[in-house]
């Protein structure tokens, strides 16, 4: 079953933030097994929640159906779901329409045979850019109804290492930073060239440890994503030089203590920009930690990883209506050139995400 959901799925080219029908198909199927189901437009992002309501305890499975575009030379069709030598192909396969698609046959085998809990359902089609359109804005009018969630699961690729035997239980928290060195355009034999400093600036920066990362959190990195001058001649240093940085963060840290440590290493011609987005957190209570933990180790007999590995995701919106935690695919498979999940891996996921359903 989750492989004819997930084939559909792939064949949508729901780049962020269309849908393409991804949110369309999952409100009709849903609906057909019992799903009240409502979707939610917020600008260009869709987004969806449906719930099977039989009692006050409510539990709730949150993905997005939305994808990075499939850049460089792809082997196989991106829209074609294809199976090699037991791996499943196709741009979303591993982030996240393969781990959704077996939460979505779990889902399906927990109403068929006599649930106890209420179950819902939280999509959206901006998780790759998260928006104030996506999960933000749907966690907010959810709330404003008095919607009550108990628990919540985000069938998320998290992994950092096996599918499913890693459960990310928060987020460390995330600062973009802009620098633009300014100096003087002239020839290259004959001035001081401001960007040689830049980049021994840089070098600084990114080279020296934050911290040894705290009693949840892994050690805040640094990492330059764009160097650029914008220059093609040769023998001209030209005006200006811009870099790009992020930051992540855990709780050592702040917004504010990471914009001082930062400007208190510039120099006075480099000018700076920061943008914020998200905190260091920790999703989910010790009790519920270790209940997954337990159901998923019993089922699986494989000792089970709890932390906080990987990026942002929708849990920075979902946490503040309720305890999240994420569970699904390997990290290091997502977003890459013939982006797969083993079958192997969808069987794992959906027998994990039944147990949880059932045992919870």
């Amino acid at each position: 079953m989750y492989i004819n959901i997930l084939k559909n799925l792939v064949s949508c080219k729901s780049i962020t933030p269309s849908s393409c029908g991804a949110i369309d198909y999952c409100h009709k199927l849903l609906t057909s097994w019992g799903f009240t189901s409502c979707i939610y437009n917020y600008g260009p992002v869709s987004n969806l929640y449906a719930k099977y309501n039989i009692s006050n305890k409510n539990i709730c499975i949150a993905g997005h159906i939305d994808v990075v575009p499939p850049i460089g030379n792809w082997q196989y069709n991106p829209w074609v779901l294809t199976e090699n030598n037991g791996r499943l192909y196709g741009r979303g396969t591993n982030d996240m329409k393969g781990p959704l698609s077996a939460a979505l046959a779990a889902i399906y085998h927990y109403v068929n045979n006599h649930p106890k809990l209420s179950i819902s359902l939280i999509l959206t089609s901006d998780e790759e850019i998260m928006t104030d359109n996506g999960t933000k804005s749907l966690v907010r009018e959810l709330m404003q109804k008095g919607e009550k969630i108990d628990y919540c699961i985000l069938s998320e690729s998290c992994s950092k290492g096996n599918s499913g035997e890693y459960i990310k239980i928060g987020c460390k928290g995330s600062l973009n930073i802009d620098l633009i060195s300014h100096g003087e355009q002239c020839h290259v034999a004959s001035c001081n060239n401001h960007i040689n400093n830049f980049v021994s600036v840089l070098n600084d920066i990114v080279n020296t440890n934050l911290d040894a990362g705290t009693a949840k959190f892994e050690q805040s990195i640094i990492n330059i994503t764009s160097i650029d001058v914008g220059n093609d001649i040769r023998n001209i240093v030209p005006l200006s030089a811009h870099a790009k940085l992020n930051i992540r963060f855990n709780d050592n840290w702040t917004h504010e203590s990471l914009e001082k440590y930062i400007i208190g290493k510039l120099p006075n011609n480099i000018q700076y920009k920061f943008e914020r987005f998200g905190y260091p957190f920790i999703g989910a209570s010790q009790g519920y930690q270790n209940k997954l933990k337990y159901i998923i180790e019993q089922t699986i007999n494989k000792p089970v990883v709890l932390g906080t590995y990987g990026g942002n995701s929708d849990a920075l919106s979902i946490h503040e209506m309720t305890e999240v935690v994420e569970i699904g695919s390997p990290l290091a498979q997502a977003h890459i050139v013939d982006e797969y999940i083993t079958i192997d891996d969808m069987e794992k996921l959906y027998t994990i995400y039944k147990a949880i359903l059932e045992n919870l």
